[in-house]
Order: structure tokens, then C-alpha cells, then sequence
């Protein structure tokens, strides 16, 4: 899993972009320097062995490097900059701290199993979104003096997705990710929105 997500970042955590605005800078705490894109760990929960039904719940976790969804919050958000911003801004600049974004996804296997002459059995797989909401904080300077500081979260609104008939796991991961970079840019729009009316 590890490996296959490693290849659809070609192998590095993406960089934010080099045409971004002077007068904001996007800074994490949750940055480092490891270069590692995502961490995969497997675990069976949720046993339920009843003399006629069984439930195994196999969950697949992967932990994607927070620099993915930061410089995807960064991207995005050059790119829904308005004039109107710029204007707000005028000889100020803007200070953006991401404080929570969502990091983690599941593909998850609930088995079921009826005892009766035979064992009858049945799988629910879907992939499990991260639903941590987008939260940023933000600090409005003019020169060395702070105008204004806020914080503004945006409701995270994935939902789990089903594993298609037949559907291999690499192209559950390969639609979960483009569906994750598509709500990335959903939520930035919309925290470019929020902050508009708050500035």
C-alpha cells in the first residue's frame, strides 16, 4: 500500500508553489523533514464470534505525510485568491497557520459469516475518509503590529465510498486520493470565503 501511494505522489511529498503570494505565508506545525509519503498499518477489530454469527472487521489504515494536505491547502488556496482579497490586504500581509487538516484513510473489510448447515458468508470493503475538519488559523499584520487574528474551520464532508464489484484495492486508493485532492481544494475555497467576510 505504502509503495503504490508513494507512486501516485511520484515518490515525494508534494511542493507548494513557487508562484505564491508574497504577502502570505502558510506555515504547520505538523511539517517535518521526513520524507516518508505514508504509513500503512493493518489491524482485525470489532471480533464478534456468537454460536450462529461471526463479524471480523479488517481495517487496512494508512496515514498519509501532513505535508501532502498542506501543500495542497496552499496550492489551492493561490489559486481561489481573489482581486478582492488582494485589495483587503493593500499594504498588509497575511500570516496562515493550518492547525488540523485530514491525513488519514482505511480501506475496510466487514466480514459476516452465518452458521447454519454451511457457513454463509458476505464482505461489506469501502474506503473510511478521514472526517477531521480543515482548521486555520490566521494573523493580519501591517509592518510588526497585528491587526487582527482569528480562527476559522471548514466541515469536512467526505463520506465512505464502496468498493465496486470485482473494483481492486489500487483503484479504490487511486479514486479515494483524487477524491481527497478534490475536497482539499473544496475546503479551501470555502476557508477563502469564510476569511473574505471575516477580514
Amino acid at each position: 500500500m505504502d509503495r503504490f501511494v508513494a507512486e501516485q505522489y511520484n515518490n515525494q511529498v508534494p511542493k507548494g508553489d513557487k508562484k505564491k503570494k508574497a504577502d502570505i505565508v502558510v506555515t504547520s506545525a505538523m511539517l517535518s523533514d521526513d520524507k516518508v509519503i505514508s504509513t500503512t498499518a493493518q489491524k482485525t477489530s470489532k471480533v464478534l464470534p456468537l454460536i450462529f454469527y461471526w463479524q471480523f472487521d479488517y481495517r487496512h489504515t494508512t496515514q498519509l505525510n501532513p505535508g501532502i494536505a498542506v501543500s495542497s491547502f496552499s496550492n489551492a488556496l493561490n489559486t481561489q485568491l481573489t482581486k478582492g482579497l488582494s485589495q483587503k490586504l493593500a499594504d498588509q500581509h497575511l500570516e496562515l497557520t493550518v492547525q488540523q487538516v485530514p491525513t488519514t484513510f482505511a480501506i475496510v473489510d466487514k466480514a459476516h459469516i452465518i452458521w447454519l448447515v454451511y457457513a454463509i458468508s458476505w464482505d461489506k470493503i469501502f474506503v473510511e475518509p478521514d472526517t477531521k475538519d480543515l482548521v486555520v488559523s490566521y494573523k493580519l499584520m501591517q509592518k510588526d503590529n497585528t491587526v487582527k487574528t482569528g480562527n476559522i474551520a471548514i466541515k469536512n464532508t467526505a463520506q465512505n465510498k464502496g468498493v465496486r464489484y470485482f473494483q481492486s484495492w489500487k483503484s479504490a486508493t487511486t479514486e479515494h486520493l483524487a477524491d481527497y485532492n478534490a475536497n482539499m481544494t473544496a475546503m479551501t475555497k470555502a476557508f477563502v470565503t469564510k476569511l473574505m467576510e471575516e477580514l
